[in-house]
């Protein structure tokens, strides 16, 4: 069946661009959420920890256990615990610090300015007072940029918001005799803007060899991580005229070799997906298979997800988190 190769070696120059970038290895925490964007969680939990990386970031309560034994911080951003936990739980909303048992590690997320969710910056000293009267553990402080990849003065607004959301933050725990939280905001666009003034940044796409940056920036020269490959099924002769796949979209022109691929949107291809990397797609794709022009036992969809988004009008994020968590994921 189709089969995913993971690039250590492209994953290792990635970190170490980060790493130098944020100031150490220990003020990098990895984004793994939604299946390490595509890539395998507990195949990329592996490498990052062999790399050094002691912090993770997933998106639920599930994701943090399957990883549990690789990283000693790891901060769970949209589910809430029923009991006390060693996980960290983001806070996204004043209301939800009313379910969070005894002792829970919580972190408060604060909206600066992307109102998506998070806690309003007038909500700050009232959040901090539920923490103590509820008897929670306040492990950490953050907020995300909504603009940090664009040519725009937006990054500088939130980030000013963020520094005089911090300020309460500190002079509120002090008041209520907290120890100082961790303090966390950079992500991928972020961090190679400005670098890293926080405890650690949070970094998902770069990892993964993508920074989708206004061209104005100077980015990174990072590594795609993931390749997509897909093995023969069958191969025929075509004759001239002779149509191929459901509604017989494809006609040939001339007398060809065509081979069929294991590989379709079941797996994840967009559906509207025509160039590969080895050669296009005739016809229609199917859920399962694609056929190509081509007689190899082997060929690639693709190693550059940015490549595939450029055609199909959309961003590396979505090609790579559409790739079915069922495809054999195989380390390099």
């Amino acid at each position: 069946m189709a089969h995913i190769i993971l690039d250590k070696q492209a994953l290792f120059h990635n970190l170490d661009l980060i790493a130098k970038k944020a100031g150490g290895k220990e003020k990098v925490a990895i984004v793994l959420k939604d299946n390490a964007y595509g890539h395998g969680l507990r195949e990329i939990a592996a490498l990052a920890q062999e790399y050094g990386i002691n912090k993770a970031v997933v998106r639920n309560f599930k994701e943090a256990q399957s990883i549990s034994q690789y990283f000693p911080y790891i901060l769970v951003l949209s589910d809430i615990p029923k009991e006390a936990m060693e996980f960290n739980f983001a806070i996204n909303e004043l209301v939800a610090l009313q379910h969070f048992p005894k002792g829970s590690k919580v972190e408060l997320k604060i909206d600066t300015g992307m109102h998506r969710n998070g806690i309003k910056m007038e909500e700050i000293s009232e959040a901090l007072e539920i923490i103590k009267k509820k008897s929670l553990n306040l492990a950490g402080v953050f907020t995300h940029f909504r603009s940090a990849d664009e040519l725009s003065s937006e990054l500088f607004w939130q980030q000013s918001n963020w520094q005089e959301a911090k300020k309460k933050i500190l002079q509120k725990c002090k008041a209520l005799g907290f120890e100082k939280p961790r303090f966390h905001a950079a992500n991928s666009a972020a961090l190679f803007r400005l670098g890293c003034e926080d405890d650690f940044a949070r970094v998902g796409i770069a990892m993964y060899g993508y920074l989708e940056m206004d061209e104005v920036f100077e980015a990174p020269r990072l590594k795609p991580v993931l390749s997509l490959w897909a093995k023969r099924v069958a191969r025929r002769k075509m004759k001239k005229g002779d149509r191929i796949g459901y509604g017989g979209d494809f006609e040939a022109k001339a007398d060809m070799e065509v081979a069929t691929y294991d590989c379709g949107y079941g797996d994840g291809i967009f559906r509207s997906l025509k160039s590969i990397k080895d050669g296009k797609i005739l016809g229609r794709v199917s859920m399962d298979y694609i056929s190509v022009a081509s007689s190899k036992d082997e060929i690639c969809i693709f190693d550059d997800a940015k490549k595939v988004a450029r055609e199909l009008g959309t961003i590396s994020y979505e090609v790579l988190v559409k790739l079915s968590p069922y495809i054999p994921r195989e380390v390099k």
